[in-house]
This record gives structure tokens, sequence and C-alpha cells, in this order.
């Protein structure tokens, strides 16, 4: 008789839960890596920042940046114990926005309006302070995504296209039936919206498609009767209607659908995710990094916040971690300084000073922008660099209360901390302790004369211009 015997069941293997790979926004952040990424996405860092972000996410730190909105701490500003009048003056037109880059507590929105402003330059020299006050009020609404999560490129570049301010300065108003003005359209295509070349070096754009464009974008004029409130209006009888041929795409384009053509190009968004990583960064994208920049940008309809994130949540954002491989340019050295030392708007100086270093806000070059990196620093502006940090420190001759008996390291590190703790390569604070320890300081005068040195020495000094 045979005998039944039970089959056992195979026991079934427990499945190891795989932890999620450890991205870098899930790194903890290093005093050096707040410092990076508050010079990289605003103006340097305060003692708070680092108190409240050493330790934590880096991700948590740029959601902050990303989603709080900026409030203005601090002194308000005044020009020699006046108010500021931008609309009026050139110097506190420039004050105006100097200040809010020193006191906005989160400092990306005016960092990402500058960004715009380089992007869609446009200049006070060509048009009124009123017009320019209204173009960077534009500019800031778009740029600050934390009150505006959804804003999107599209809508912005369809705003600045008819904005008062781009149509006096790119001569738009001259473009009519007829008479096309090819100003516009070829900065559309050639700075705003493609590149001149795509990165295998193919032409983007031809002059064909350059005067088609332009007469898709004519019949637009500027109505000044209220000069506070200059507005952009369309006469139907400047436009020319017929079928225009741009970028291989045949149409009857009104104005916003020649735009949307131009972003519809398939180096459109490779090109301003180039712009905005270069803003940040200094090495470039490589290929893969860059195809998920642009793949997101159009995934959510060419939304800015979750490029931005992507940016600044990325491991090349701290490469050379050890030694900043940035040059600050103007805009963000002077409101930097300014921040580390505790120093607000009082006075004109600052805006000629930015003026020598070869950046002043509302003054740009060209329709291109300015340049970014070592074009900065010649023989010229790093001593007007210098000079801007020497000025601050004279007019503060009793900020820092005398201590008799001070050591060169306690003078040392007291200067240190007044500047907000920059980064200093290791020769230069050997050198910086050997001057401390070398310098006569028997009285107070020359006590005084050590601190004001190693602090000028410390902002102003080659360490001083890198982020």
């Amino acid at each position: 008789m045979a005998t039944l015997t039970a089959t056992r069941k195979p026991k079934r293997r427990r499945r190891r839960l795989r932890k999620p790979p450890v991205t870098w926004a899930d790194r903890k952040l290093t005093t050096a890596m707040v410092d990076r990424l508050f010079w990289r996405a605003g103006f340097g860092p305060s003692v708070a920042d680092r108190a409240t972000w050493t330790g934590k996410r880096v991700g948590a730190a740029v959601n902050w940046l990303l989603t709080t909105p900026p409030t203005l701490v601090g002194n308000p500003p005044a020009n020699n114990g006046l108010p500021l009048s931008p609309s009026t003056s050139d110097n506190d037109l420039v004050l105006e926005w100097l200040d809010r880059m020193i006191r906005s507590d989160n400092p990306l929105p005016e960092r990402m309006t500058f960004f715009w402003h380089r992007h869609f330059a446009v200049s006070r020299n060509d048009v009124s302070s009123v017009m320019m006050l209204k173009h960077i009020g534009l500019l800031r609404s778009f740029a600050d995504v934390a009150n505006n999560p959804t804003t999107d490129f599209r809508s912005l570049i369809q705003a600045v296209t008819l904005d008062p301010a781009m149509l006096q300065f790119l001569t738009g108003e001259a473009n009519q039936k007829g008479r096309p003005n090819e100003n516009y359209a070829r900065e559309l295509m050639e700075l705003f919206g493609l590149g001149v070349v795509d990165a295998n070096g193919t032409p983007n754009y031809s002059e064909t498609d350059v005067k088609e464009l332009a007469r898709a974008l004519s019949g637009w004029r500027i109505n000044r009767t209220d000069p506070a409130n200059p507005v952009a209006f369309f006469t139907a009888s400047r436009w020319d209607p017929g079928v225009k041929t741009v970028l291989g795409k045949a149409g009857a384009f009104d104005t916003p659908q020649a735009v949307d053509v131009v972003l519809s190009h398939p180096n459109h968004a490779p090109y301003l995710m180039r712009k905005l990583w270069g803003e940040f960064i200094q090495s470039p994208p490589d290929p893969a990094t860059l195809a998920d920049l642009a793949g997101t940008y159009l995934r959510r309809g060419f939304r800015i916040r979750p490029v931005l994130r992507k940016i600044l949540t990325h491991r090349a954002l701290f490469e050379s971690i050890a030694e900043p491989n940035m040059i600050k340019p103007p805009v963000v050295f002077v409101p930097g300084a300014m921040r580390a030392m505790g120093v607000f708007v009082t006075g004109s100086g600052p805006v000629g000073r930015m003026a020598t270093m070869g950046q002043q806000p509302y003054f740009p070059p060209d329709v291109s922008g300015w340049e970014y990196g070592p074009a900065w620093l010649d023989t010229n502006t790093s001593v007007a660099r210098f000079g801007m940090i020497s000025s601050l420190l004279a007019a503060q001759p009793l900020d820092l209360v005398d201590v008799p008996g001070e050591t060169p390291q306690q003078a040392y590190d007291r200067a240190y901390a007044a500047v907000g703790q920059p980064w200093l390569a290791p020769g230069t604070v050997a050198g910086l302790q050997n001057y401390a320890a070398t310098a006569t300081a028997t009285t107070v005068t020359q006590r005084r004369t050590r601190l004001r040195v190693l602090r000028a020495l410390m902002l102003g000094g080659p360490d001083g211009q890198v982020m």
C-alpha cells in the first residue's frame, strides 16, 4: 500500500526592500555648502542662514528658497538722509534695487529678477525711469516663484514682448505693415529664445526667418497719455495679416502665435536651460543633465520652479566646495559685502562703485546684457572692488569696541566674525594671521587700524571675489 506523503511548500523568500538611492537633495549641508548655496542663489549667507541650515537637507533649504515669500528686514534705505525717489533719480533707481538685494530675507527672487534683467536687457539710457520700474516689476513678478509658483517662461516672454519698455528699447513701435522693423524679431531668436546656433554649430534661424517674424510682430504702439502708466496697444491697420513662414511653419501669425513658434523650436529648451544653469554653476551641464532639465521644463509647461529645484539640488552646485570656482559679478559682490558687514543703503556711493566695476543695474551695455566670468576682474575693477570695501569701513570709525591687550589671534577672529566669516584659502588665513601678529597695536588707533585692514583684506582681497 502506497504511503501518502505531504508535499512541502517551498519557503517564500522575503523580499528585501531596497532603500531609495540617496540623492544630493538628501545630503546634509555643511557650513561650506550653506555658503555655496546662498552665494549662488542669492547674495551670501547671513549668520542666521548658517545656523538654520547647517546639518539640514539640501532639499529642505532649496525648498525654503523656492517657497518662502521674501520680506525686507533691517533699516529702510535713504540717500543722504532723504527717502529714495527712484522715478525721478537714477541714483535712487539703482539704490532701491540694491536695497532689496541687501534686505531680502529670501534673496532668490531678487537674484532671479536680475537674471531676467540680463536675459531681457533693457537700458534706462533708452527708456524712462517709469518704464524701467514697470519693466523690472514685471520681471520680478515672474522671478518670485514663491508668490507665483506656476510662473512659466512662455507667459513671461509673451509679456516682455508687449512691455512698453521693450517696445521702445528695440524700436517695436516702428514695426508696421509694409515697413517691418527687424530689431525685436532678431533678438527674440538670437538672445531671448534660441541662440544663434545649436550644439552642433548649425544655425537656428535664417535672415528670412527674421524678416518673416518681424511681419508677425507688427502693429504694436505705446499709449503715453498717462506718463505714470504707459501701456501697449494694438493697431490692426499697422499689422501685416498675410501668411508668414517662420522656422519652417506657415500661417497668418499674430504676435502671440509667432512667439509660440519660436518656443516650439527644438533648441529653445536646451538654450534656456544652459543659461539658467550657468547662472548658478560654473561647469557646463553634461548631455544627460541638460536633456533632463529640458524635458522637465517642457513637460511642466515651461514652468521655472521645477527646473530651479533640479539645478539647485544638483551635485554640480557643490563642486570644488573647498575652493570656490565662480567669480562674483559686481551685482552680487556689492550687496553681498554690505550684507556681510551689516551695512544698509544710506548714500549713493555704491552706485558709482558698481559703474566702475562694470555692472550697474538698469544700465546694461547693450541688448545682450552683461558677460560673466573672468572678464569682471581687471586692474580697474579690482581696485574699485577693494575701494568700495575700504570706503564702507572708513564710514564706520567706531564700529568695533577697542580691546586693550587683545592677542593677534583674537583680533583676527573678531575681524573674521565682523565680516560674516567668509571663505578664505589656507594661504590667505596664514598671511592675515601673520599680519595680525606683526602689526603694531599699542594704541587704540593702531588696534582699530589692524581690525580695519584685516576686514578689508578678508572681503576685498582675492578670496572675496569668488563664490
